[in-house]
């Protein structure tokens, strides 16, 4: 799931949309970015469920899951929305301009869900120096 969602990542920050030849690229990369990320997340929820008082408490294991599932919920209409919204250009008198405000605001409450989900594994990671 992360060479997925690395792999649409470059493709989305290196083929910008304001490129007018290939928009559907940046499209597909956004597309396999956040939705690999999406299940990446989840399944990763899921997974700290299972391991959880062992390696980590409820409490984080309940953060983890809310974020996912937001994540899951704003990745939907941003989908809906990208698709609504047909201009390549934007101003904000077109009709179509509400539908990209909207996409965009639900791709990145994505992004920063994938950002507080890596946030809450600080301790997991935590190196302590032991000295016997």
């Amino acid at each position: 799931m992360r060479l997925p969602c690395s792999q649409g990542s470059l493709i989305l920050t290196t083929v910008q949309i304001v490129e007018l030849s290939v928009p559907s690229v940046h499209d597909i990369g956004a597309l396999v970015a956040f939705g690999s990320g999406v299940v990446y997340i989840t399944l990763q929820s899921i997974i700290s469920y299972k391991s959880c008082p062992q390696w980590n408490t409820y409490f984080v294991c309940h953060i983890r899951m809310a974020i996912s599932v937001i994540s899951c919920i704003a990745f939907i209409p941003s989908i809906l929305y990208a698709v609504l919204s047909e201009n390549s250009f934007y101003v904000s008198f077109h009709q179509d301009y509400t539908y990209h405000v909207l996409s965009a605001i639900c791709e990145w409450t994505v992004a920063f869900g994938f950002i507080f989900f890596f946030l809450t594994f600080i301790r997991d990671f935590q190196v302590g120096i032991y000295i016997f």
